[in-house]
């Protein structure tokens, strides 16, 4: 069985180095000068984390390793979407060209999602259209939002419309959360710094925040403009699956849109597992929107999970529902050849 995943990771050397100027600037994670734990272990990550800026052999080497036929490779953490749309347009164009580019030498085994300056819908909207249309990407990877403001905002409308008329998706991706919510919620006195630092994100924190948004985005009415808008998320969903009754039940009440939260959601999103090979947790995907609506994803390099194809094959899911899985709704949904 041949995968494809979707939540994989890459940067430009050329883009990153541009960008530094314009980076806002590191903020102390650490309350306590004497400790240095969230250092020592976002260096350690980063280390980790080698391939991020190649495409070439050893990205290559894994995906035989773990039977994955074709990687979807979107930004990493040092993205460019959220800089000032002044030199983030720029950015972007750079960053999609350089993705391309190492798509093509690899035309078969990778795919690419592209970068865009939100910050500028029209912009942004544009440079999808010309990453997918010249540049041969398969679609935009978002992550978060821009300047504290959530994508439910008329504002970003160009970019879904953009994104509906081309059909292809739209994959949103955490990112870190403000400091004043992190100190409200992650933040406390029966654990380290380093902890609430790992609660306030991947532990936690950055996955509801991207979930909420998502809420956000049906209660807006996104999908009832653009009903053939279709969004990815990883991590299962963001944790969204597992409470569409519950918001039926409750905010459904005081909504007037087409369609019912679960329906909607059902309909526009699909889920992956971004390399969180958790039985439970496919169950409930399963139960929640079906084989039609999952794909998979690894989340590579951040993640170099091993038994990528075991997982699937040892799930107890019939070889048909295996397949649309690991494969078949990619290859539908991306219009790969």
């Amino acid at each position: 069985m041949k995968l494809i995943t979707l939540e994989e990771h890459w940067e430009s050397q050329r883009v990153n180095e541009a960008a530094k100027p314009y980076m806002p600037a590191p903020v102390n994670p650490h309350k306590n000068p004497d400790d240095h734990s969230i250092e020592k272990y976002l260096a350690k990550s980063k280390h980790d984390t080698g391939d991020l800026t190649s495409a070439g052999e050893s990205r290559l080497a894994f995906m035989d390793q773990n039977g994955i036929q074709m990687q979807v490779m979107g930004y990493g953490d040092d993205t460019p979407q959220n800089l000032d749309p002044k030199v983030a347009i720029e950015l972007c164009q750079m960053a999609n060209n350089d993705l391309a580019d190492a798509v093509k030498a690899h035309p078969d085994r990778l795919g690419g999602w592209a970068t865009l300056p939100v910050g500028d819908p029209e912009a942004a909207a544009d440079e999808l259209e010309r990453a997918v249309k010249e540049k041969g990407l398969q679609g935009a990877m978002i992550h978060g939002y821009y300047n504290q403001r959530f994508f439910d905002d008329p504002i970003y409308d160009p970019i879904f419309t953009k994104a509906e008329e081309l059909d292809v998706p739209l994959y949103f991706h955490p990112a870190a959360i403000p400091q004043e919510i992190s100190e409200h919620y992650y933040q406390g006195q029966g654990w380290s710094e380093l902890t609430a630092f790992t609660f306030s994100g991947a532990g936690w924190g950055w996955h509801e925040d991207l979930g909420v948004q998502m809420i956000r985005l049906i209660l807006a009415g996104v999908f009832d403009r653009h009903p053939k808008l279709k969004i990815i998320t990883g991590h299962w969903g963001e944790m969204v699956p597992n409470f569409l009754e519950r918001m039926d039940q409750t905010l459904g009440r005081t909504i007037d849109l087409d369609r019912s939260i679960s329906e909607t959601y059902r309909d526009n999103f699909y889920i992956t597992p971004s390399g969180m090979f958790f039985p439970a947790q496919l169950q409930l995907t399963m139960t929640e929107v079906g084989a039609d609506h999952l794909m998979y994803s690894l989340d590579y390099p951040y993640n170099h999970p091993e038994g990528a194809q075991k997982f699937l094959t040892e799930s107890g899911l019939s070889a048909a529902d295996q397949q649309k899985i690991a494969y078949d709704n990619a290859a539908g949904l991306l219009h790969l050849k």
